[in-house]
């Protein structure tokens, strides 16, 4: 079967700056999509970068899911507003792939704590890959590079020694000014449906990288 994964990030308020994204406003966006589940969507996965939510969206090619966004960032902001909490001028990213399943179809989402990622120093371009701003999403194994492979770009030094600090999602918050904290999550699809993620980074493997990006 044909699926479209569509993920959009946008900030929607910081707690203490851009440091965090409010929970409460993680728990209604998940709400809000998987209210439409079964109807818009096949499965959704809400997740954060720093100040960003990032919404994961599953779903038939022909059916538009802009709409469903709008509103899910509109409800985050509204929360957000009551609360006086930090407003980022950034604006959205976005980014979706549609493609064929094979029968095992293992997917990446790496998220950057700057809109001003350079994706294209880390992975080389691939049709199974798309970014744009703090965004990346890419289709693993097979033709395509394995998940190793996609993860040990991250490991680089030359690119450590420039700030870029792979970490796991419960460290994604943005509190130095010359680190860019990446979060790394992989699912498996079937049918239009997400199993996972595994938190790729959460990882004593990248501990050097980390300690090489803080220095």
């Amino acid at each position: 079967m044909n699926t479209t994964i569509s993920v959009y990030a946008r900030p929607v308020g910081g707690v203490c700056g851009a440091t965090r994204v409010f929970p409460d406003i993680l728990q209604t966006a998940a709400k809000m999509l998987k209210k439409a589940e079964g109807s818009i969507l096949y499965d959704s996965f809400v997740t954060h970068v720093a100040d960003r939510l990032v919404l994961v969206m599953a779903h038939d090619p022909d059916i538009p899911v802009n709409a469903l966004k709008d509103e899910v960032f509109r409800a985050a902001k509204d929360m957000s507003a009551k609360k006086h909490l930090f407003s980022n001028p950034v604006g959205p990213s976005g980014c979706g792939l549609t493609f064929a399943e094979r029968d095992s179809e293992p997917v990446l989402l790496f998220l950057a704590g700057s809109e001003k990622m350079s994706w294209h120093e880390i992975l080389p371009f691939n049709p199974g890959c798309v970014s744009d701003g703090a965004l990346l999403f890419a289709r693993a194994e097979g033709e395509f590079p394995q998940v190793a492979e996609f993860c040990e770009r991250f490991a680089n030094p030359e690119l450590n020694a420039k700030g870029i600090c792979p970490v796991s999602l419960c460290d994604s918050s943005v509190v130095r000014t010359k680190l860019i904290p990446v979060v790394g999550l992989g699912f498996s699809l079937a049918n239009g449906h997400l199993t996972g993620p595994v938190d790729l980074f959460d990882n004593p493997a990248f501990n050097a990288s980390r300690f090489l990006a803080s220095q």
